[in-house]
């Protein structure tokens, strides 16, 4: 889940933040893709070819990995439906989800040839589309086990028992192989495999209770194409994502005051919630902790309000005069977010961001 780490960093100053004095704010912010398209893309298709051009050999495997029959096929669906989610969520693109199915290599895990540049171009005129992007290759991968775990207990006269139970386990995987054909220059964009998975665990007082009580492999597979789907789409687009900010409620001596603020931010007036800060931070010049924390609080706010710059100078206002170590900490996120800014604007020429 590589695209989830740039994600990861964001919040990673939260770690600490996480006290009872703290509260929590939500804004949306324009995560930049991974990779950067020509410009003259702006609507693209999708199109799935995986489909096994034997189907018998999908059986098979269907029967020796006790796959249910169809398995793949729904999933690479829910694929198809994460990716076009995600691209609906992103300013760069319109997505055209052409519900076109081609066969691929013969058991559909492997990248097939490429399409010919006739077919892609087909496509493109039928959906008015200047890219096509295809799922080339699927594979699904479920393991369950269980074990056996013993506890030991007593009794109110002090007796010793062992309690057996047992816990199961189950790994679903998914690796889909993708395409992205630019007609125009004749060239495939993109060539790259995504992959993901998901743990389950449960418990039961026999071994075979516990492997029933694991969800639907069916269900647990799909969820995990559509994860996969969603991830290749924040690969080529810039999307929108809910980030938190955390930020202080209360300071001695400023109790009130930091309670009428937040009541402010959380309404989104940030002018009145900033002009009680501000004065904190001003006059509490014998209180450094207060002061500390109304700075911190003016970079959340300018952050939460578009202002990136001058969130940035109340941060580090807040870590130099008065030694808030939260605040070094936010000094690098908003840092990132202004580099961000920049590669978002690089990928979408001619669209305000």
């Amino acid at each position: 889940m590589k695209h989830f780490l740039k994600l990861s960093c964001y919040l990673l100053f939260l770690a600490g933040s996480l006290s009872s004095c703290m509260k929590s704010a939500s804004l949306t912010v324009l995560q930049p893709a991974q990779m950067t398209l020509p410009e003259h893309i702006s609507t693209v298709a999708v199109v799935d070819r995986s489909k096994p051009s034997n189907g018998w050999l999908n059986v098979l495997e269907g029967l020796v990995t006790g796959e249910a029959i169809g398995q793949d096929r729904r999933s690479r669906e829910e694929a198809v439906r994460g990716l076009t989610d995600a691209l609906t969520r992103t300013p760069r693109f319109t997505v055209k989800n052409t519900g076109i199915e081609m066969e691929g290599s013969k058991a559909g895990n492997n990248l097939p040839a490429p399409l010919a540049w006739k077919e892609v171009e087909r496509i493109c005129s039928e959906y008015g589309a200047h890219a096509v992007v295809t799922i080339e290759s699927f594979d699904s991968d479920n393991s369950n086990s269980a074990r056996r775990v013993e506890t030991k207990r007593k009794d109110k006269n002090g007796k010793q028992y062992i309690d057996v139970s047992y816990e199961a386990r189950q790994r679903t995987g998914v690796r889909i192989g993708w395409r992205l054909y630019d007609p125009r220059t004749k060239i495939i964009i993109d060539e790259y495999t995504t992959d993901d998975y998901l743990e389950k665990t449960a418990n039961g007082t026999t071994e075979r209770a516990a492997l029933g009580n694991l969800p639907s492999q069916v269900s647990v597979t799909r969820t995990v194409a559509f994860n996969v789907g969603h991830e290749y789409g924040a690969r080529i687009a810039p999307l929108y994502v809910q980030v938190s900010r955390q930020y202080y409620g209360k300071a001695k001596g400023y109790k009130e005051d930091f309670k009428q603020a937040a009541r402010y931010l959380k309404g989104r007036e940030y002018e009145r919630a900033t002009a009680i800060w501000k004065k904190i931070e001003a006059t509490a010049k014998d209180n450094k902790k207060a002061a500390g924390r109304a700075a911190y609080n003016m970079a959340v706010a300018s952050e939460l309000n578009g202002n990136l710059d001058l969130a940035l100078e109340w941060a580090q206002k807040a870590w130099s005069d008065y030694g808030n170590k939260k605040a070094r900490n936010y000094i690098s996120v908003i840092e990132m977010r202004q580099n961000d800014v920049r590669k978002v604007e690089s990928q979408m020429p001619k669209k305000k961001v």
